[in-house]
């Protein structure tokens, strides 16, 4: 698995570097703390196979 074009992938499917404010994580998500949630391409996301879905809640983004 290549662990940097993943990284680059996520990223740029939440809207990319200059859209996080922060980012932290859990055993199963990413947590995003986004400035703009409309920037972020869902069907990107989805198309990313280590990516097994996504939710916003609580005003984070999670990339599960």
């Amino acid at each position: 698995m290549d662990y940097n074009k993943l990284t680059k992938d996520i990223v740029d499917g939440v809207g990319g570097k200059d859209n996080i404010e922060s980012v932290a994580h859990c055993m199963t998500r990413l947590r995003f703390s986004l400035k703009d949630v409309s920037k972020v391409k869902k069907d990107s996301l989805d198309n990313i196979s280590e990516v097994l879905g996504q939710v916003y809640a609580g005003g984070q983004y999670m990339v599960i």
